[in-house]
């Protein structure tokens, strides 16, 4: 169905978009060119949003056809810049309105001039994040005080699971894309976390997190980590805690069947249903498997 809309006048100066630019950082970036706010450039094209990253979450066809026009560009590429598919988000790690992390070495090659100064790139919005897929360099958490208690990057167990980490990075990315939105694979992520079911013999004592048994050493290196590392949210996990996480997320999605028994056995009575839900829909998920709940939640994190 064609949308019926009156002739806009297009931009005249139309700033080239940068690799992995969110779409609301290409706006911003149009209008402090000509010198005006975000907002004030949407409601000249007619667009009415609480905020200019709202286009990010959801982009409805109007506004994809408005925003093509005035940025003479394809809705295409419009939709492309988003972080949504069929007006919602496509997973539950992506951040809604401050970055998770951030690449030092793009972010400072932006500031090198004026057009490109300010912009914010989606990979900087994914909690599943950990290297910078435009440059591939290390991303940092954006939190100053994250940063400052960061875990040593020469630590011998982040040395150690790094490869892992990075395949799951791929995974978690390729899932995002899924009609799913890799549901299966955020509630993995976060139910990774939940704690393991008390042991007679460790009364008294921390329990163990079911990362542990598909990353030894994971909760050892977790009790190194300074407290500003903690307390997790649900859409994102400082780094040094996402690279174990993922380097679970990748042992895991390789062979969900393996595993299944193994978590299973380790989960608290409480969490099995769901961890069970969990891992058992990652053997479907690459045929775009049935939604999940959200069953596996961070109960405990500490």
């Amino acid at each position: 169905m064609n949308i019926r809309r009156q002739p806009i006048r297009p931009l005249p100066v139309i700033l080239p978009p940068l690799a992995d630019e969110l779409l609301s950082s290409w706006i911003d970036r149009h209008a402090a060119f000509i010198g005006v706010s975000g907002r004030r450039l949407l409601r000249h094209y007619l667009i009415d949003v609480p905020s200019v990253r709202d286009l990010d979450l959801s982009l409805s066809r109007r506004h994809a056809a408005l925003l093509a026009d005035a940025l003479r560009c394809s809705q295409y590429q419009v939709r492309s810049m988003t972080q949504s598919r069929g007006g919602k988000v496509r997973s539950g790690l992506v951040a809604i309105r401050t970055p998770s992390q951030f690449c030092r070495a793009c972010a400072q090659s932006h500031l090198r001039s004026v057009a490109t100064r300010g912009a914010r790139l989606r990979s900087w919005m994914e909690g599943w994040r950990i290297t910078c897929p435009v440059c591939g360099a290390a991303l940092e958490d954006f939190r100053l005080m994250t940063r400052i208690v960061r875990a040593d990057p020469g630590d011998a167990f982040l040395a150690r699971v790094d490869a892992r980490a990075r395949e799951g990075e791929q995974v978690m990315h390729r899932a995002s894309w899924q009609h799913s939105g890799g549901c299966a694979h955020v509630a993995l992520m976060r139910g990774l976390l939940l704690p393991q079911t008390p042991r007679a013999a460790a009364t008294g004592t921390p329990a163990r997190r079911l990362l542990d048994v598909v990353v030894p050493g994971s909760d050892e290196f977790f009790g190194r980590l300074p407290p500003g590392n903690w307390p997790c949210s649900n859409r994102s996990l400082p780094l040094s805690v996402r690279i174990p996480m993922l380097a679970g997320v990748a042992a895991v999605s390789a062979c969900p069947e393996y595993w299944t028994e193994r978590l299973i056995g380790a989960a608290a009575r409480r969490d099995q249903p769901g961890m069970l839900q969990c891992v058992g829909a990652l053997a479907t998920a690459d045929r775009a498997g049935p939604r999940i709940p959200r069953a596996v939640r961070f109960r405990r994190l500490l």
